[in-house]
């Protein structure tokens, strides 16, 4: 069964998505900050993290950086979830990105899970 970590300080959007990917087969973890998601990357290892822009204590953003930047975290795929497209070039201006996918809320959930599935086959 594959993990996803889902970070999102929205409560009711966390939930939805938890009991949608639950549903669809996939274990999921969720964090509602950066702070949280990168502890709970360590704990957990997961196989895709859905990460949201704009979060309290660390930005999407920065997790992002960070998780590029350890060796062991590198190569999670991830896909973020956001109000607007230009939050992430915003927030990744300047920054090593790597590889990601961008969704903008509100989004399909069936689009969602076929890229999940992509990403994590």
């Amino acid at each position: 069964m594959k993990r996803i970590l889902v970070v999102d300080d929205g409560v009711e959007l966390g939930t939805m998505l938890e009991r949608h990917l639950k549903r669809d087969g996939y274990e999921v973890v969720l964090a509602r900050d950066g702070v949280e998601g990168l502890r709970k990357v360590q704990i957990t290892k997961p196989d895709l993290i859905i990460l949201d822009i704009m979060m309290p204590k660390m930005d999407g953003g920065e997790m992002y950086s960070k998780l590029r930047a350890n060796p062991k975290t590198k190569d999670i795929p991830v896909i973020f979830l956001t109000a607007l497209k230009t939050q992430v070039d915003d927030v990744m201006l300047g920054r090593d990105v790597g590889t990601f996918t961008i969704f903008s809320k509100p989004f399909d959930h069936h689009e969602l899970l076929g890229t999940i599935r992509e990403m994590t086959s």
